[in-house]
């Protein structure tokens, strides 16, 4: 099963990186974002600050970690830590904790290298538009001039995670191959996330 998974996050990020060279769809070359991008106001320090803290304890964050949870325990992911409320309670805290880490990074990294990770819609009308602009902001975000780039600090953030969080993983999922995964499902994760905010939000 791991493999199958392997190959379509491959298949995830080397698409990512093909219409992030296209002229169609990697550079800002339609009104609609334009007018997007001109609107972005660069991050203060104190922004910067609360938006992290939104993110970190945002109800989101509960209820994701409560289903991952539950999706471990219905797999029995790890099987050290049993079945029962306790299973249930490790993996909901190791859920959350991986969620911790993550926003913790990308806080450190996007402050370093004054990125903004800010989901703005693309403002297109047509659906396919929508759907590359979407799946391209998993990777990309934009600098204090409001241009997109490669988000260097989202991506980390969601790799530094997936392996930190193997260093409480009990041995049958601590590997570096299971991080390797875990990392393929947040992205995925991701992608879907903002797809669901340019499609929902509007």
């Amino acid at each position: 099963m791991a493999m199958p998974l392997r190959e379509g996050v491959g298949a995830l990020l080397l698409g990512a990186i093909l219409m992030g060279a296209g002229p169609a769809y990697g550079q800002e070359g339609d009104g609609a974002t334009s007018a997007a991008q001109s609107a972005t106001v660069p991050l203060s320090r104190t922004e910067r600050r609360q938006q992290y803290v939104d993110e970190l304890f945002s109800p989101f964050s509960f209820v994701e970690s409560a289903v991952s949870a539950g999706f471990g325990q219905w797999r029995d992911r790890p099987p050290e830590w049993r079945q029962g409320a306790a299973g249930y309670g490790r993996r909901f805290a190791s859920s959350f904790a991986q969620h911790a880490t993550q926003e913790t990074l990308k806080f450190g990294l996007a402050s370093l290298l004054h990125e903004d990770n800010r989901y703005i819609a693309s403002g297109r009308s047509n659906f396919l538009p929508r759907l590359l602009y979407a799946l391209e902001s998993t990777f990309q975000s934009r600098d204090d001039n409001g241009w997109r780039q490669v988000s260097y600090s989202n991506i980390g953030s969601l790799a530094g995670a997936s392996l930190l969080s193997r260093t409480w993983q009990p041995k049958s999922t601590g590997g570096a191959g299971n991080g390797a995964v875990n990392f393929g499902v947040s992205i995925i994760f991701a992608a879907g996330l903002n797809v669901g905010r340019e499609f929902l939000h509007r």
